[in-house]
């Protein structure tokens, strides 16, 4: 029998929070994470793997026209997170936390040094958005470098598209991501490349490396995003204000 539970704002949140953070190809119901917020929700895992499937038809930024069936309140939860990133995942952690599922030290839990002095707390909550930030970019790419395909975890590097500095409403978007190695991420900071909106690759003309490696900085990318694809705007950006033409 179909399951009947209304769908409450709470549940919306949280199963768009996952959303975020799970590569595409495990949002289905045998997936553990799914299966554990079924069980905090008190829903069936099928019912919170299909709302994640409601959340990927949402996806503007993906050829997903075989999804559908998200409601109107998917659509406002969607339009909610990207309307400010940092707010939203905050008041999903809240959100868990009420029920009683509070985090172990493991999952990022603050002793009770960090809750003195408003410099240490800034830093811990910081240090909790880029932890956020990477997980929802490497989920998009499948933990893989972009470039490179490496997928070694010690190895990849949440990149902003738009730096972290220049706008604070888009330090957490994922669209506002790569997942690159260590070394494209520092040429890609350094504005020795960057990215066409197809993600080809573009070098700069100081960009001088041997001709042996070269190919490393070339051409296109190696793993495309299975969701949040970079937005047009904020590689357009990097390419105006970040990249070194000449």
């Amino acid at each position: 029998m179909a399951e009947r539970k209304p769908w409450t704002r709470r549940d919306q949140v949280l199963v768009l929070e996952l959303y975020a953070r799970t590569p595409f190809g495990k949002m289905h119901k045998t997936n553990p994470d799914v299966i554990e917020l079924a069980n905090l929700l008190g829903r069936s895992a099928n019912s919170v793997a299909m709302k994640l499937a409601n959340y990927a038809a949402l996806d503007e930024t993906l050829d997903r026209k075989g999804l559908q069936g998200a409601t109107t309140a998917d659509r406002q939860t969607w339009d909610e997170f990207f309307a400010d990133p940092e707010g939203f995942l905050k008041m999903a952690q809240s959100a868990r936390w009420a029920e009683g599922d509070w985090p172990t030290k493991d999952q990022g839990s603050e002793p009770s040094e960090f809750r003195e002095g408003e410099e240490v707390l800034r830093t811990v909550m910081v240090r909790k958005n880029q932890s956020a930030f990477r997980a929802m970019v490497l989920s998009a790419y499948d933990s893989q470098c972009a470039m490179t395909g490496i997928s070694l975890p010690e190895l990849l590097i949440a990149s902003h598209i738009v730096p972290w500095s220049v706008n604070e409403k888009l330090r957490l978007d994922p669209r506002n991501g790569i997942c690159l190695s260590p070394l494209h991420d520092r040429a890609f900071d350094a504005g020795l490349i960057t990215f066409n909106n197809d993600l080809t690759v573009k070098c700069s003309a100081k960009l001088l490396v041997p001709n042996s490696v070269r190919g490393m900085f070339e051409g296109k990318i190696a793993t495309a995003p299975e969701k949040f694809h970079p937005l047009p705007e904020y590689l357009e950006y990097h390419r105006d204000h970040i990249f070194e033409a000449a």
